[in-house]
């Protein structure tokens, strides 16, 4: 082999190893039900709902779809956190807060509102949306909150992870969201 080939043979042995993992990942999709924004109406309207009788809550096997669990390092704050700590840097410690909340509610539903928006890249994606929420708490006590959720999607071996999560809250009357209750738009 001449010298030019060898050079340009370690140049592309090299370059495969030194390019960016989500160029050396499946790409990830842009349209339909595996969209960064289709999946977080689904992460809403499905993942965090909860129905009478539902085996217990374990956000590792009901989440694992929108969240990196290999890889768990991101920024995820909710100002509606259950506890003391509305801010965490890693999605199980993150996710394994809620539990106690989940587990604690006869039922969780939610409903989409406006403000639904996706800007996406071939790695890199974000996703804003407006939802509402219920939680009817095993003592009866009832919970109804309107938000704002941003998620910051990765594209990690062909599917989108959520790494970046800013979801805000304030409750409201009951009455106000029932119209939104279980409606994804």
């Amino acid at each position: 082999m001449t010298s030019l080939k060898l050079m340009l043979a370690a140049a592309a042995i090299a370059g495969a190893f030194t390019a960016p993992a989500a160029a050396r990942d499946a790409a990830c999709p842009q349209q339909g039900d595996k969209a960064p924004l289709s999946l977080h109406k689904s992460w809403i309207m499905t993942g965090w709902e909860r129905h009478e009788g539902d085996p217990r809550f374990v956000f590792a096997e009901k989440m694992r779809a929108y969240y990196d669990l290999e890889n768990t390092t991101g920024v995820f704050y909710d100002n509606f956190a259950p506890g003391e700590k509305q801010l965490f840097r890693n999605a199980a410690r993150y996710g394994a807060n809620w539990e106690d909340l989940q587990n604690a509610a006869r039922s969780v539903a939610h409903g989409l509102t406006d403000g639904h928006d996706e800007i996406i890249g071939d790695s890199v994606a974000s996703t804003t949306l407006g939802f509402v929420g219920r939680i009817e708490r095993l003592d009866g006590k009832v919970i109804a909150f309107d938000g704002r959720s941003q998620l910051g999607w990765q594209c990690v071996k062909g599917a989108w992870k959520i790494r970046h999560e800013l979801n805000y809250a304030w409750t409201v009357e009951p009455k106000t969201i029932e119209k939104f209750l279980g409606k994804a738009q």
